[in-house]
């Protein structure tokens, strides 16, 4: 399908869609009663004294969430009185249309698509920055190499997670090519569609579509578009909450991103165990790409010179000023999207803890022959 314009589709939701998904929030708070306070909200206290909280990732089960699932097997959130339900999310499942909605808690979610729903008057935040460097990518087949470039992109096919990626929403605005020119489609569950050679190119991230790529190519080789080269790189993995919801709970958050940081660390240093862990709670995945992902996403979290979950305010700015040079999003970013303050507070309780990993080495898997 036609894609449209880069102002009109944003995030996982068409602007529309997103205010439809705002009415019941709206309603609610103007009836004195937040969604927070509904069943579906994390809130609340059990019998047992502890406090539920629900957070929906953006994928299903698999490494990229590691540090969840080591978290809450290692019983980091139940010392911190967190009864947490973690909710898997798919092609199916729009984590910040829950989010607004008020039927999750915390959405795990590319930042660059909490700026675009930002933008459509989802009163969204970033509270924690889980990737420190992009590893989203365009992969395709390098017998083309024309494809490398992004003037050439008119009239090809490309499939795009949800038909949206604000790096390539971006690229295109950048070299002038109109996306309503480009062919793209909604990219599904695997890569069986870029194999057969129905699509140009496709969405893959170094940690997940990429391996897939690489295993169903059979040798045959392939080639990256790196919007990080292109100037064009957004970040990705962030803790979203809605702002309405985080009065009232800034406790609650600050035990969650102390527990979620712990986790993390831990799946650092043990990332075999970690992979163990999360083949326990689903296996979209088999072992060997488990630890392949294991491997890239902590690469893209790690080292991490501010310390975990938080970076610089030049970081933020990059990512914010790429949707807006490019009309990723109509406006300009604003500074209230993110408040990392309570990740600060977490920080402040972890002793002992190494938040930087400035020792950090990755496994050396050669993709030629770990894939061949």
């Amino acid at each position: 399908m036609n894609a449209p314009s880069p102002i009109s589709r944003r995030s996982f939701l068409s602007a529309s869609a997103l205010a439809a998904a705002a009415v019941p929030v709206l309603a609610a708070c103007s009836s004195g009663a937040s969604p927070a306070s509904s069943a579906a909200a994390g809130g609340n206290s059990t019998s047992k004294g502890t406090r539920k909280l629900k957070v929906t990732l953006q994928w299903v089960a698999q490494a990229q969430f590691a540090g969840v699932y080591v978290a809450k097997e290692k019983g980091y959130f139940d010392a911190e009185g967190i009864d947490l339900t973690i909710q898997p999310g798919g092609p199916d499942v729009n984590n910040l249309q829950l989010l607004i909605a008020g039927s999750t808690d915390l959405a795990w979610q590319s930042f660059g698509n909490v700026l675009t729903a930002r933008d459509t008057g989802a009163d969204l935040v970033n509270i924690g920055q889980v990737h420190e460097r992009s590893g989203e990518r365009l992969v395709y087949f390098s017998d083309r190499p024309e494809l490398a470039d992004p003037r050439n992109w008119t009239g090809k096919k490309v499939s795009l997670w949800t038909g949206f990626s604000a790096p390539f929403s971006a690229t295109c605005a950048k070299y002038g090519i109109p996306l309503s020119s480009v062919d793209v489609s909604v990219e599904g569950f695997d890569m069986t569609n870029f194999i057969k050679a129905n699509v140009d190119l496709a969405d893959a991230m170094t940690y997940n579509e990429y391996a897939q790529a690489l295993s169903g190519a059979k040798g045959k080789p392939l080639g990256l578009v790196d919007f990080n080269k292109l100037g064009t790189a957004v970040l990705e993995d962030a803790v979203a909450v809605r702002r309405d919801w985080i009065a009232g709970n800034e406790d609650l958050l600050v035990s969650f991103l102390k527990a979620s940081i712990k986790g993390w660390v831990y799946a650092r240093d043990n990332p075999a165990e970690a992979v163990q862990i999360v083949l326990k709670n689903g296996t979209a995945l088999p072992l060997k790409f488990q630890t392949w992902q294991m491997n890239e996403v902590n690469k893209l979290i790690w080292p991490s010179p501010d310390g975990a979950f938080t970076i610089g305010q030049a970081a933020i700015d990059n990512s914010n000023d790429v949707c807006y040079t490019y009309q990723v999003i109509k406006k300009p970013a604003s500074a209230a999207g993110v408040d990392f303050s309570y990740r600060d507070k977490a920080v402040a309780q972890l002793t002992g803890v190494d938040l930087t990993g400035a020792h950090f080495k990755a496994l050396d898997l050669d993709p030629a022959t770990y894939f061949g």
